[in-house]
């Protein structure tokens, strides 16, 4: 069952990173090329609105859990309800450089984000993507680091998960070894963290990736149906 439960976390967090298109690593040539090669076209090239909206719908049915989220922790931002304009203002508050883009979605993207405009801890983020559904309500936070030392690895996973268990609990899905000795053993070998709700899923994903080295990435997602 704990094999299992482990092949489904892993399915669901491909489904996630393919249906939603703000996740800094699939912007890099060499996640295209990845994902070219498993049969899945790029997600940043797929702009049509029905398209992408289908796409996340399918991805959320594969992440949603049984029961609400007794939190939804998204940066202090609120899912569901904080506009791209309210967005805008958190993001210039923090001293952010940001551009919107527009791919089916509307997004912000961020770059070269100091860890502690966020509230977080550890290295650097490379990229931060803000995602608003056709509500024009913001539905997903996107926190990207790559190019990491094993410190900041370490620095960067210790924080995002504990975060989450100081508001979550313990997480009820979870594979793979986050040390970065055991993540550098093989080329695009994950640990994983996830956390499912009605209304909520978070993910934190710690990975050694060909093009960019240690990486960790953490997602907060609406996962509500309407």
């Amino acid at each position: 069952m704990r094999a299992l439960s482990r092949r489904r976390t892993a399915a669901a967090g491909a489904v996630a990173t393919v249906a939603i298109a703000a996740v800094g690593a699939l912007h890099l040539p060499g996640a295209r090329r990845l994902l070219g090669a498993i049969g899945l076209p790029c997600p940043v090239l797929q702009t049509d609105p029905a398209a992408v909206e289908a796409a996340h719908a399918s991805g959320l049915a594969a992440l949603r859990g049984q029961a609400p989220a007794p939190a939804r922790p998204a940066l202090g931002l609120q899912l569901d309800r904080s506009t791209e304009a309210e967005a805008g203002a958190w993001a210039r508050a923090r001293h952010l450089d940001c551009v919107t883009l527009v791919r089916g979605y509307r997004y912000l993207r961020c770059r070269g984000v100091d860890a502690k405009a966020l509230g977080e801890a550890g290295p650097p983020v490379s990229e931060l993507w803000l995602s608003f559904g056709a509500q024009g309500r913001l539905i997903g936070v996107n926190v990207y680091r790559r190019g990491l030392d094993a410190a900041g690895e370490r620095q960067a996973w210790g924080d995002a998960t504990g975060r989450l268990r100081e508001r979550l609990g313990a997480p009820p899905f979870e594979s793979g070894d986050p040390a970065p000795a055991a993540l550098q053993g093989a080329a695009l070998r994950t640990a994983r963290v996830q956390y499912r709700y009605t209304d909520y899923a978070a993910t934190v994903t710690a990975a050694w990736l060909p093009y960019a080295g240690l990486a960790v990435r953490e997602q907060y997602l609406s996962a509500r149906a309407d």
